[in-house]
């Protein structure tokens, strides 16, 4: 785990890449969750270059919906490419720093992840769209703060495009915001869940209660998710009845924001 300038972004990407090129896949245009009920009601799942939102639906949903976003960076990367991690300088001080061990009972190798702590949600913004321009980035997870006005229709449609055209996945986690209209092509809210325990009074597997408020490319729907780290797959274990419905991409943000109960 690694916090860097702007300036060594790149170079610290291109170290990564270079040490696993061996190891890297070809790039995929489309990533499931693992959970093939799931992954077929998504068409196979989510496109993978292509720009996701995730919201906490409370403050103190603020872990869980970032434990989802470095899931689906997880799903949606090779085993060895890196993963960046986006934030303002300030992020540390809401909702702390990237524990190391916790990343790892995520099943994400800390090696993997290279910070860039920014100035302004600004920063935030052009480092995304550089580093989904890196050849061998993994998966782009960009935190800027709250609603900043640049993070508008104009913005989030330069990141969608970058993403199309590099095939890098980009991960909005949308912390302390509410939703607004942009070019994501998934919104998803998360809550926390309680975990099932593995016996002997141990802790479980991270349990994340997942609602796609929108999406673009078909089915909307709600899901009690399970994240097994040691194979990057998630599971339903509590399947939710008649949640799940088709969504035109033209609707409405106001709609949209009513889905989420």
């Amino acid at each position: 785990m690694t916090t860097v300038n702007l300036t060594a972004l790149r170079r610290d990407i291109a170290s990564l890449s270079e040490r696993n090129a061996l190891e890297a896949q070809a790039p995929r245009s489309a990533f499931g969750f693992g959970d093939r009920s799931l992954d077929r009601m998504l068409g196979k799942g989510l496109q993978r270059g292509a720009l996701h939102e995730v919201f906490s639906a409370k403050m103190h949903d603020a872990g869980a919906a970032t434990g989802f976003v470095i899931a689906l960076a997880l799903r949606s990367s090779s085993d060895q490419s890196p993963i960046v991690w986006l934030e303002e300088d300030f992020a540390a001080q809401e909702y702390g720093f990237p524990y190391a061990p916790g990343l790892k009972n995520l099943g994400l190798d800390p090696e993997r992840l290279v910070i860039v702590r920014c100035s302004s949600p600004q920063d935030v913004l052009k480092a995304a769209s550089d580093s989904l321009g890196i050849r061998g980035t993994g998966a782009v997870i960009i935190a800027p703060w709250s609603n900043p006005k640049c993070l508008d229709l104009t913005a989030t449609r330069k990141l969608l495009l970058t993403a199309q055209q590099t095939g890098v996945p980009a991960l909005l986690l949308r912390l302390g915001a509410v939703p607004i209209d942009n070019s994501a092509v998934t919104r998803w809210m998360i809550r926390s869940a309680p975990s099932q325990s593995s016996g002997a009074s141990a802790p479980g597997h991270p349990v994340f209660d997942t609602t796609l408020i929108r999406n673009r490319q078909g089915m909307t729907g709600h899901w009690i998710l399970q994240w097994e780290s040691d194979d990057h797959v998630f599971r339903q274990i509590e399947p939710v009845s008649g949640t799940v419905v088709s969504t035109p991409a033209h609707r409405p943000p106001q709609t949209r924001k009513s889905a989420t109960g």
